[in-house]
């Protein structure tokens, strides 16, 4: 059992609210910062791909990856 669905057993239609109001800043952070860290991209790879160039790249590749995924949803309903 997920956590959402637990809280939404609990009380439908507060808890549901609660986990959306509580869940949206996560949301926005992610997707903003899913638009501004390709940024970092040609720094990185000015900086050339030695050892720990080539590991940080992947760092902020994982984290851009991470950031598409949590950041999908932001503003979803409004549109």
């Amino acid at each position: 059992m997920s956590t959402e669905s637990a809280v939404e057993e609990a009380a439908p239609g507060t808890a549901a609210a609660l986990w959306r109001l509580a869940l949206h800043p996560v949301e926005a952070a992610a997707f903003w910062a899913a638009i501004l860290l390709p940024i970092a991209y040609p720094a990185l790879l000015y900086g050339g791909l030695d050892g720990r160039g080539l590991l940080l790249l992947a760092a902020v590749l994982d984290l851009h990856a991470a950031t598409l995924a949590l950041g999908r949803g932001y503003e979803r309903d409004r549109a």
